[in-house]
Order: structure tokens, then sequence, then C-alpha cells
């Protein structure tokens, strides 16, 4: 008889006992867990107005005091007495910029306005001059100025000289900021929802998209909307939301109101998915639908586990896991079919390995001994040259330079080879500024007299310290940026290396002016011995910096290239756990 098919054999098992318990319980459930989720929204719409009315409590205490920091500064003062409105107008600027409000306005004791600051102009001093009068005749400390489309909450204090007993009136200061979207945003943050800040028939700012707010618009004057009429929702496009309102000041002549709306977009998606839970697997459906699954357990499970088992020697590389097809009909042709691909994965990955081993050890041999036999060469024909330097009237000096410079490059190769050859890592992370590590690189470049033409800028962004090797990372950001002036030409090669640290991680991109990087190297640029356009260049330089940003679980990879130039970005993550080279993975 042929098996079942694994479909089948599982929806014998179990349809019967869950299509009959779960109906029963997704009533109950659905009943009780909507009561309450109605209860949380409205708690959390409360709450989202406390936390509003907080943090507008909060920034009132703020620029209260800048308003009487700014009132009791000696400069402020000075500038009064001096009763020439441009004065005051230009010599309140800085202190207006220290204090960094949106709003700076200074009147005479006749209240009459003689400086006006604004973050973005629009007001007139006729009209902040109004505005004034109308918050000192009602005896506001604290005032909400609108007009024009626009709202600020402002502070007023008195300037005063002279002691108790002989105070002077110098004028009047008010400091406000301006109640925007960046505001709402803010206040949105804090209380967990959007927030929405209105007249009774303007929209002045909020966070809601832009046709939810037209909307919102169309529905401000109703009597649902108004401060006192509690929580209740309200369909806003596609969206529904919970709405709460507080009256944030009644005295203008058009109150402003501060609306809170929860979306109760996931809250209803929660209970559909909740729905579709409770249907497929109801508790009471699974502890009876147990017994059955226990009988059917052993037959369907031992051919999945066996398969699975081979899944995961060959993922570790193993590719003699014995596998035996059998079970249900899906799963024995599926056995088979991994044993043939497990066969075949195996002779392929055996006729890779040698071509590559070849062909490696190919480019290896005769970049080696193309590079050794170069520098030997120097060695060999300027020890000639040393031996016959008296003779010849030849300077020394010169040729023991010719002769360490070809020695430091074979030394060089040397330890690139000894650096490629580690298939461990080896670090020793320590507390360090990857700013600084970088600074070491761009200087250790220029020292060298054949780029120190090449201009090369550094821009930091976020915190710099991390844990990680400088030492070795050092050497990755010289041979970037080694590369970098390389590819550019005499003084008009521009390198911009940017830092930037964001999310635990360090994002460093390493900039040039140069042509660009060619197709034909491309797509193997950080592979051993790629080299290109360079006479003396060995192909290990970006190799090495592959492996030790690989080594500091880092990447690195071409950004970007083009004729005007390239972008290397390496991301490398902030904090690098100490490993030695016993207990190091390899890198691959």
């Amino acid at each position: 008889m042929k098996p079942l098919r694994l479909r089948m054999q599982l929806l014998l098992a179990t349809l019967p006992i869950i299509a009959a318990l779960t109906g029963a319980s997704l009533l109950v459930f659905r009943h009780t867990v909507r009561a309450e989720i109605d209860k949380q929204v409205r708690e959390s719409t409360v709450e989202s107005v406390r936390a509003f009315e907080s943090v507008q409590k909060q920034r009132g205490l703020q620029l209260s005091r800048t308003a009487a920091i700014l009132a009791e500064l000696p400069t402020m003062k000075a500038l009064m007495t001096t009763e020439h409105a441009p004065t005051i107008q230009d010599g309140s600027e800085p202190v207006w910029k220290l204090a960094g409000s949106d709003l700076l306005v200074l009147a005479r004791p006749d209240r009459q306005v003689v400086a006006l600051h604004m973050a973005k102009p629009g007001w007139s001093l006729v009209m902040a001059e109004r505005d004034l009068k109308r918050s000192l005749e009602q005896g506001e400390d604290a005032s909400w100025w609108y007009d024009n489309g626009r709202l600020y909450w402002v502070f007023l204090r008195p300037i005063v000289a002279g002691d108790e007993n002989n105070r002077v009136q110098l004028g009047f200061l008010a400091v406000g900021y301006q109640v925007d979207s960046s505001v709402a945003q803010q206040l949105a943050q804090e209380a967990g929802s959007q927030i929405a800040l209105a007249t009774s028939e303007t929209v002045i700012a909020s966070t809601l998209p832009a046709a939810t707010e037209t909307e919102l618009g169309r529905h401000l004057g109703r009597e649902d909307l108004r401060p006192d009429s509690g929580t209740h929702e309200m369909d806003l496009g596609q969206e529904r939301y919970e709405v709460a309102s507080v009256l944030l000041h009644g005295g203008l002549p058009t109150p402003v109101q501060c609306h809170v709306l929860m979306a109760l977009g996931p809250v209803n998606g929660f209970i559909q998915r909740l729905n579709r839970m409770i249907f497929v697997l109801g508790a009471s459906a699974v502890v009876f639908a147990a017994f059955l699954f226990s009988f059917f357990a052993r037959r369907i499970t031992r051919p999945l586990d066996n398969l699975v088992a081979g899944v995961r020697a060959l993922a570790a590389g193993d590719y003699t896991y014995s596998i035996t097809p059998r079970g249900s009909s899906e799963v024995a042709e599926l056995g088979s079919a991994f044993s043939k691909m497990r066969g075949e994965l195996l002779a392929s990955q055996k006729q890779r390995i040698e071509t590559e081993r070849i062909a490696a050890l190919g480019r290896a041999a005769s970049s080696i001994s193309h590079d050794l036999r170069h520098s030997l060469a120097a060695v060999v024909a300027n020890a000639e040259f040393l031996y016959e330097a008296d003779s010849l009237k030849l300077d020394k000096s010169e040729i023991y330079q010719e002769i360490k410079i070809a020695a430091e490059q074979m030394t060089d190769l040397i330890d690139s080879l000894r650096e490629m050859a580690h298939e461990q890592r080896a670090l020793s992370p320590v507390s360090a500024g990857m700013d600084q590590t970088v600074r070491r690189a761009i200087e250790a470049v220029r020292t060298r007299p054949e780029l120190r033409n090449r201009t090369i800028s550094l821009h930091t962004t976020g915190e710099m310290e991390g844990m990680f090797d400088p030492k070795k990372l050092e050497r990755a950001f010289f041979n970037l940026l080694l590369n970098a002036c390389e590819a550019t030409e005499g003084a008009e090669g521009r390198i911009q290396v940017e830092i930037a640290a964001e999310n635990g991680n360090f994002e460093i991109r390493v900039a040039d002016n140069g042509p660009g990087i060619p197709d034909a190297i491309r797509a193997t640029l950080f592979d051993p011995f790629v080299s290109h356009g360079k006479p003396n260049g060995t192909g290990l330089g970006l190799a090495i910096v592959s492996k030790i940003i690989h080594d500091h679980g880092g990447s690195v990879r071409v950004e970007k290239t083009a004729e005007t130039g390239t972008i290397i970005l390496v991301t490398l993550p902030r904090s690098v756990r100490a490993m030695d080279a016993e207990t190091a993975p390899s890198v691959t």
C-alpha cells in the first residue's frame, strides 16, 4: 500500500479535534481579550494626556528660568537704559542666540516694543506689541501668543534696576518658543501617541500624515473634540483613533487645544491575529490532539530527524553522513534527492578546492618571485656599486639608502605573507579612539615623500571611543589610505575620510578623486595578489585590510566607484571581544 502523503497524515490527525474545540473556545477568548484591550486603550490614552501635560510643565519651568536669568543680566539692563531702539535691537541679538529661544521681545516701561527677534520671521513689531500688552493687562507670567498661523508659548519678566528700596522699571522681556511640528513630534514621543495642536478652525501643528491632518481639520469644532468630552473613537482616513483633548490656553481670542490620538490599527490587527492563533493553536485542542500526535509522531518525525541530521552534517562540512530514505513518499523522495545532491557537492567541492589551490599557488609563486627578484636585483646591483664606490666616486649614502629601501620592501612583503598566512585572528582590543587611530594612519602616509602633496581630510560624527586593536586597525587604514593616495595624481589628489558612530557600530568611508576601480578587478579587489597600475604593487595591501576588518567582526566593500572617484566603506563593531589565536574561529 502506498504510504499517505505527509500533509494528509497531519490533517487526519489534527483536523477533527481542532475543528471541534476551536469553535467553542474562540468566542470566549475573543470576548474576554477584546474587553481587556478596550480598557487598556482608554487607560493608555489618559496616560498619554498626563504625559503631555507633564512635558508641558517641564518645558514651562525651563523657559521661565531662562526668562528670569535674561531679565537679570547686567548686559540686558545696560541695553534697556539706552532707550534707543536700534541699539537695543542689535545689542540683544547675542543674548537671544545665547538663550536658544525662538522668540525674544523687549519693550519699554510704556510697553512699546523696541526689539523683536524671531527664529522664523513673520511677525511685525505691531503684532508683538499687541500680544505683549494683552498679556501684561491680564497679569500673565506665561502666555500663549497666536497670530498669522503661528503659536508661541511666552514667559514675561520685568526688567528692573536698583535695590529693593530704590527699584527702577527699565522695561519688559518676553521669551518664548514656537509650537510647531518639531515640538509636536517631541510631545508625541513623550506621550507615546500622535499629537495635533489646533484652534477651533485650524490645525497649527501635528505629527499626523498630511491627508489625516487635513481630514482632522474638517472635524474641528465638533462637540466630541472639546476638552471636557473625555475619550472617544474617531475614523480619520484609513485609520481609527482613540482621541482625547486638552485645553492649552483659553485666554486667546481663539483658544488653542491639544488633541492626543492613539492609533487603533495595531490593536485591531492584534485582535485579528489573536483570533487566527486561537483558531489554530487553541490550548484545549492542543491538549486533546497530543494523544493522537503521540501515535503518529514516531512514524512521521523519525525520517525527518534523519534528514535534518544529514542537512546539519552537510552544513558542518561532513560529506560522509549516511541518510536512509524512508517514511512518506515526500520524505523518501527528499532523502534520495539529498543523498544525490550530497555526492555531487562532494565531487564539485573537491574539484573546486584543487583548482583554486593550484591557481592560488601559481599566482602566489609568480607574484612573490617577481617582487623578491626585483628587490634582490636592486640589492645586488647596489652592492656592486657600493663595492666600487671609491673607484667610481659614487655617493655611498645614496647607495646605502637604495639597499635599505629594497630590504624594507622585502621585509614588508614577508610580513604581509605572514599576516595572510594566519588563518586565526590574534587581537588585543583595548579602549581607544577610532579618530586617533585613523589620524595616526594619515600621518604615517604623509611621511612618504612621494605622497606629501596629497590633501587628506578627516571628519568625525558621534562618540569615537571603542574597544578594538588599534595597531592592527592602524595598519589596515594605512593600507586603505596608501591605496587611495596612489590612485590619485600629484597635488590634485584629494582623499576624504569620514567616521560616523551610530547603533553600536563605526562606519568609516575613505573617498578619493581618482579614476575609479577598473572593471577587471572590482570583483576580486580584496583578494590576495590582485593589483592594477602599480609597478611595485604586491597585491597584498587590500587583502590584509579585508582580513584585519573581518577579524574585528566587521566588513569592507566598495560603496561607490566611478571615473570621478571611489568610496570604500568599512563597518566595524564598537566593541570587539579579546580572542587569542588558539581559540579564535577561522576566517574564510
